[in-house]
């Protein structure tokens, strides 16, 4: 499983620019315009707390029903009915039940009804499974994975957020002519979108950028990926921007990857977001620290990538952020790459993989501890 993977990945988020250095950072000093960013230490502040992580599932081998999605690109959601969707960028989705038993796959290439050309983010309602392909806009399955309708507009929406009344939440780049210039979408149940945070330049999606989201009815938070920077927003009445707030964490600060006109791997990079009772979850990757390796050459990480294991290049780290204070509260750091959170669930999702190349996906539960 090693090799393409990554390649594809370093290739689709860190693609070379077709807009000149200055014109991205001018893009990037305007996100938060007419909006005071605040600075913030990621130093944990809390000695008591510790993040504690129990393994609640294993999926993957070489030969078992459905496991061909398992790779660096597997996302998993989990529906109404604890089912888990599994999907890896193909027009396919791989049902498992609540215990990881393969149950059927859904989904096929193609242009009629409940096909795709490729499925980028599966997100959970409270009445329909909402499944994103950036050729063809947003599917409605009902909970029975039967479609119900397909909402046509192009996207690249690798993660996103729906909320108790259905609506979808997602940040990023849409290429529409109302939303260019706008990092905040709102996808209601008849298809409509609605577009926020214009940054006051005429930037027409030629580099995305990438966004972790969270959200209710009431309340969304932005993870802006590589960076880091967090953005605040009251969904009522009216979207509108409360806080922009930069973490400094002296690691993620080091390993940092560059602006998208350049290339350098491995780096760090913050990628998602998830609010609950506890606190503000936030995921990053960072090169491990055993790898001290660092190109701006795409085919020497691809070499890199066939020749060690993921844990051996990079790790994945957790943080449990107080989101009234802004304070880290605790840290974890993980061997394994934490590809992100289960959508519709509280677990978040890990890849293995072993010597011969043969992958493994974990479903844990973070949980709290005081010392």
């Amino acid at each position: 499983m090693r090799g393409p993977n990554l390649t594809y990945m370093l290739a689709r988020f860190w693609r070379p620019a077709t807009l000149a250095l200055a014109a991205w950072a001018a893009v990037a000093s305007g996100l938060a315009a007419g909006q005071p960013v605040i600075e913030v230490s990621g130093e944990v502040s809390c000695a008591e707390c510790r993040i504690a992580v129990d393994t609640v599932m294993t999926l993957g081998g070489l030969d078992a029903p459905g496991v061909h999605l398992v790779s660096r690109d597997s996302k998993i959601a989990v529906d109404q009915r604890g089912r888990l969707l599994l999907t890896a960028i193909r027009p396919v989705i791989a049902v498992f039940d609540s215990t990881g038993t393969f149950v059927r796959e859904i989904g096929g290439s193609g242009e009629g009804p409940g096909e795709y050309v490729a499925i980028t983010h599966v997100n959970v309602g409270p009445r329909f499974i909402h499944v994103f392909d950036p050729d063809r806009g947003r599917t409605l399955l009902d909970m029975d994975h039967r479609f119900v309708r397909l909402d046509r507009f192009p996207n690249e929406i690798n993660t996103a957020a729906t909320t108790e009344s259905g609506t979808v939440v997602f940040g990023g780049d849409l290429r529409t002519p109302e939303s260019i210039g706008h990092h905040l979408h709102l996808l209601n149940m008849q298809g409509e979108i609605r577009s926020y945070g214009w940054d006051g330049s005429a930037y027409s999606a030629l580099v995305p950028r990438h966004y972790g989201v969270t959200a209710s009815d009431s309340l969304a938070w932005l993870i802006e990926s590589p960076s880091g920077r967090l953005e605040e927003w009251a969904l009522l009445p009216e979207p509108k921007l409360k806080r922009v707030v930069d973490r400094y964490v002296e690691e993620l600060e080091r390993e940092k990857l560059p602006p998208p006109s350049e290339f350098r791997a491995p780096g760090a990079s913050a990628f998602a977001v998830r609010l609950d009772d506890r606190g503000l979850w936030l995921l990053w990757v960072t090169p491990d620290r055993g790898w001290l390796r660092r190109t701006n050459d795409p085919s020497v990480m691809s070499r890199w990538n066939q020749e060690a294991t993921p844990q051996e290049i990079g790790d994945g780290v957790l943080d449990l952020v107080d989101p009234e204070t802004m304070r880290t509260l605790a840290r974890y750091r993980s061997d394994l790459l934490l590809r992100g959170f289960a959508h519709g669930s509280d677990m978040i999702l890990a890849y293995q993989e072993t010597e011969e190349g043969v992958p493994w996906l974990h479903l844990l539960r973070p949980r709290l501890e005081f010392r």
